[in-house]
């Protein structure tokens, strides 16, 4: 804690507890001088979300390599992290996802970054205004689904929910972002990744074509909880309450970042 998250430390009553302690009761064992709010409060959350699914037992500490899925390292994925050289986006996981035919080319569109963008509507001679809906810069694939202020809510929002970091870009997203994740979990983050682009398109057009008022963060989060659940009909029973369990943490974080005003 003192490490990562070092204005919690600050306010914790006993800093000399050890983790083994603090992770022995179903209930957190730590408590703080004062109320948590504001980013702290954010962080309190992020760290609980982290500690979820941490269990400690008596075997020997041993470090993991994140980027790879046996844990071990190797020079390979450590230079293709550094040098951000991805692989050949294979395309072969995409169409196989258990998700609609339309989302899947929904989602070949944005990895290919010819969605009809603003930007891309320009260049068959569009003359309209090419502000995002969301804010003041100009729509770009990259810009609606990943840079957009409003868009960086909804990837924090998972981010405090999964401790998943946002991908860094749209090449990213359909490349490396995942690696060191095991395949079944793969498959169920991509299928929430659909939902929340889906999700983004379906309110920016609806603000675009149907003059709707724009949307919180938190209808976004709703929507999309609405279609991964949904779509989970298409999966094996145990894979549905899987994917149920993360849209109900996802909402509840959610509803919690909102009420604290984003």
């Amino acid at each position: 804690m003192s490490a990562q998250y070092p204005s919690l430390y600050n306010i914790v009553q006993r800093k000399d507890v050890t983790v083994a302690s603090v992770l022995a009761q179903t209930h957190l064992s730590i408590s703080f001088r004062r109320t948590l709010t504001g980013n702290k409060w954010i962080e309190w959350l992020h760290l609980c979300q982290r500690l979820m699914d941490v269990h400690l037992t008596n075997e020997p500490d041993r470090f993991v390599w994140k980027l790879s899925s046996s844990g071990v390292f190797s020079v390979k994925t450590m230079y293709e992290d550094l040098m951000n050289i991805l692989p050949r986006f294979n395309r072969k996981y995409l169409w196989k996802l258990k998700i609609p035919l339309k989302i899947k080319i929904f989602m070949w569109f944005l990895h290919k970054k010819v969605l009809l963008t603003k930007d891309n509507l320009a260049k068959r001679n569009w003359n309209g205004c090419m502000k995002c809906c969301f804010c003041d810069s100009v729509e770009t694939v990259e810009h609606l689904f990943l840079s957009c202020p409003f868009a960086k809510m909804l990837w924090r929002v998972v981010h405090l929910t999964f401790a998943l970091p946002p991908p860094t870009n749209v090449t990213n997203m359909f490349g490396n972002w995942l690696n060191g994740i095991d395949k079944k979990t793969k498959a169920r983050i991509r299928i929430g990744v659909s939902a929340l682009c889906w999700s983004i398109w379906k309110c920016r057009n609806n603000i675009v074509f149907n003059r709707a008022r724009s949307f919180n963060f938190l209808q976004v989060i709703h929507m999309a909880s609405h279609w991964i659940q949904l779509w989970s009909l298409l999966l094996p029973v145990d894979q549905r309450e899987l994917l149920a369990t993360g849209c109900n943490r996802m909402v509840t974080v959610a509803s919690d970042f909102f009420s604290l005003g984003g």
